[in-house]
């Protein structure tokens, strides 16, 4: 007998996000973008983290210092929170295989801030360090445009931009090399939805412009595992 011949597949270094969507977010969201604004005010600078200055926008930006999930003990907020701390404990739980359940893991939120953007606000292209997985929340998308279609050519209004992490350098891009894809994934804001992301993707915040400002809730993490 002539052995058969076979082929499997053995995936490596997959970059995989996650869309959660919060279904208390029309409970909280006037609380806590009041909390926002509140907090905003009172900031001496715009970026008020003083981090990566020379890659945001000069105007049409605000940052908050990078501890907003200590900052607050408003009820929205905790309760945003709380829901965080599950999507992610469930994210870290799905990529490694299942092998260690959701409620044997302890996340540590080592920074987390907000953003309100209008008038053109950006962030230019950048990965976070010290963290395993980050997050974007859109408390509220404002007037962010959909994700045009593939191969339009135009960018859309206040997306987040993440870029391919594999580097093209001598291959050849022929149909061999199509199943790569195109070299950025454009996620779309939307009210209430969280993107969860490995720390290393490269990503950025294209230009905003809208008559309602564009607020979301970022953060980094650690995870552990309980005991």
């Amino acid at each position: 007998m002539q052995p058969q011949n076979t082929i499997s597949i053995n995936e490596a270094w997959p970059s995989t996000l996650f869309l959660c969507d919060w279904g208390g977010h029309a409970e909280h969201t006037g609380a806590i973008a009041t909390q926002i604004r509140r907090q905003a005010e009172g900031f001496d600078e715009p970026i008020a983290s003083k981090v990566a200055q020379s890659a945001k926008s000069a105007t049409g930006l605000v940052e908050s210092p990078l501890d907003f999930f200590n900052s607050t003990d408003d009820v929205g907020v905790q309760a945003l929170v709380s829901w965080i701390d599950n999507c992610v404990r469930a994210a870290v739980a799905k990529v490694n295989g299942g092998s260690v359940p959701p409620n044997q893991l302890q996340v540590n939120f080592n920074e987390s801030w907000f953003h309100i953007t209008n008038d053109g606000g950006f962030h230019d292209a950048h990965s976070h360090g010290n963290c395993s997985w980050c997050g974007i929340f859109y408390l509220d998308a404002g007037n962010a445009a959909d994700v045009p279609p593939e191969g339009s050519g135009v960018a859309g209004n206040g997306v987040n931009r993440f870029y391919s992490p594999m580097g093209w350098g001598g291959m050849v891009r022929d149909f061999g090399n199509s199943y790569l894809g195109r070299g950025y994934l454009d996620v779309q804001p939307t009210n209430g939805r969280m993107v969860i992301f490995p720390s290393h993707l490269l990503h950025s915040a294209l230009p905003y412009r809208g008559d309602k400002d564009r607020i979301i809730i970022s953060f980094n993490s650690v995870t552990t595992r309980r005991g």
